[in-house]
């Protein structure tokens, strides 16, 4: 088995396209023969910004002072815009008025692991935030995302209002941390093979051989 430690946000454009470009090296890898159909993906936390409040803060207020103005914010989001179009996303910044904490959204993923609905909880979320520019500070919709992909209310209530699983993404910051990890996504494959930023398929793929040949040296 191969495995795929994803550290990703569900708040960081990258990431959304880091998803495709890791289906679609999936999707080659299949190709190549009986030694790479069994590959195991896993989504790890990582906050990009877990400074921000519960609620939020406004989504220009945000980009102005991360990117130093909303001109070179325009500019930053212009070339993500492009980027998501070359595998098909359409991502829609003018819609998103809020920048919300991704914490308890985290711990909703790792909610939906238990259930193996956390891939289909992941995309939800970023097709949710980047393309239908919902405001995910909200408890209604992050719970309205979490119930479509197929968790319990009672599941939902319990990481929304008691910190179910955050104990979870916080051993996830402690250990993007201990690996030096800044930025995100981030892949390690097969605990041995780091991976950082949002790689083309290719750059997987050979990172995920390499992985295999070094595992077969040893």
């Amino acid at each position: 088995m191969i495995s795929i430690d994803i550290f990703s946000d569900v708040v960081c454009p990258w990431c959304f396209i880091g998803k495709r470009n890791l289906e679609a090296a999936i999707s080659v890898l299949a190709k190549k023969g009986e030694r790479y159909q069994d590959i195991q993906t896993n989504w790890r936390s990582f906050q990009l910004n877990p400074q921000l409040p519960t609620q939020g803060i406004a989504r220009s207020e945000y980009t102005s002072k991360k990117f130093g103005g909303e001109e070179r914010a325009k500019i930053f989001y212009e070339r993500i815009k492009e980027s998501g179009q070359s595998v098909g996303l359409a991502f829609d910044f003018e819609k998103i008025k809020v920048q919300p904490n991704s914490a308890r959204m985290h711990a909703l993923v790792y909610a939906a692991e238990e259930i193996r609905k956390d891939h289909e909880l992941v995309e939800r979320l970023f097709k949710t935030f980047f393309i239908d520019g919902v405001d995910l500070s909200k408890r209604e919709n992050m719970f309205s995302v979490a119930q479509s992909a197929g968790l319990d209310k009672e599941i939902i209530d319990k990481v929304l209002d008691e910190d179910y699983l955050s104990d979870k993404v916080h051993e996830d910051m402690q250990q993007a941390a201990r690996i030096g990890i800044q930025g995100v996504p981030f892949f390690v494959i097969n605990q041995t093979i780091g991976l950082s930023g949002a790689q083309p398929p290719e750059s997987i793929v050979s990172a995920v051989e390499q992985a295999l040949r070094d595992g077969q040296s040893n």
